[in-house]
């Protein structure tokens, strides 16, 4: 019975009416404390990073309230400036809360260094191969009297020949040196009209030649999307020109320029040339 009238006297009540009030306080207290310290509902524009230094971003995230952390270098690319930044998390535009700490990829202050591989004696397009995959650039075919056709002899950049093992940059342009055979063989200038600036670069390669003169319209719009309508020497049917021999190219972005002449090409190929071609699609380096 004191049980029961303890709970229906005022000092129960009394108490009750505190409790409630410090439990309404202490909660209010915590979550006021929690919107301070996680800034909520406080949001920063995440600024764009690309291509600045990293004296350049110090300065723009402490104006911000924003952090950074270094966390990779990625592979060389010579369109940054060396110690630029190439990569952010978040990206720019993103809200984030002031004090966030931004993960950064910059670019390195050198290119990494990538040895030369032996070529000698490989054929031309298993060193074109192995000089692409590692990231080098082929740059010409020159062609010298020596029994094996297209077989590697030597390999230079301009005038300096190159030594297995050598530690060049990616991206470096090297010129491959390529026995001609024992004959005066004589070969077809390929038909390159409809072809982009890369797909003929390639397939003069595969075919022993060299690209030369790269000329634009003067009204050209987009060098991406031009396409070849005219070359020098002009594609043939009949073998016509040596190996190694440059052809000049002119490029447009009006498609009505490029004569629709593949398929006479095509019908009048040879049949061992066409034979050839695919061989040489379709097999394995």
């Amino acid at each position: 019975m004191k049980l029961l009238s303890f709970f229906k006297s005022k000092t129960f009540f009394a108490n009750l009416v505190i409790a409630i009030l410090v439990a309404i306080l202490g909660f209010w207290g915590v979550n006021a404390f929690l919107r301070h310290y996680t800034h909520h509902g406080e949001n920063i524009e995440v600024p764009n990073l690309n291509s600045l230094a990293l004296s350049e971003v110090d300065t723009l995230l402490k104006v911000q309230a924003l952090r950074y952390e270094v966390i990779d270098s990625s592979e060389y690319d010579p369109s940054f400036p060396r110690g630029a930044v190439v990569a952010q998390y978040p990206s720019a535009g993103s809200q984030v809360k002031t004090g966030r700490v931004l993960k950064l990829t910059i670019n390195p202050f050198y290119p990494r260094k990538i040895e030369f591989p032996n070529l000698i004696e490989k054929t031309k397009r298993r060193a074109i191969y192995d000089l692409e995959s590692k990231g080098f650039v082929v740059g010409e075919l020159k062609y010298v009297p020596y029994i094996g056709k297209d077989v590697v002899i030597g390999a230079k950049i301009e005038d300096r020949e190159l030594e297995v093992g050598e530690k060049l940059s990616k991206g470096t342009v090297i010129d491959l040196i390529l026995g001609q055979g024992l004959s005066d063989e004589l070969i077809i200038s390929p038909y390159l009209r409809w072809k982009s600036l890369e797909e003929a670069r390639e397939f003069l390669l595969e075919r022993s030649l060299n690209l030369g003169s790269i000329i634009y319209d003067e009204e050209i719009s987009d060098t991406a999307t031009a396409l070849v309508y005219r070359q020098n020497p002009a594609p043939s049917k009949v073998p016509m020109i040596r190996m190694g021999r440059e052809v000049d190219i002119w490029l447009t972005n009006d498609y009505t320029k490029i004569v629709n002449d593949s398929l006479e090409f095509q019908l009048n190929a040879p049949l061992d040339s066409l034979m050839n071609d695919s061989l040489l699609n379709d097999s394995t380096l």
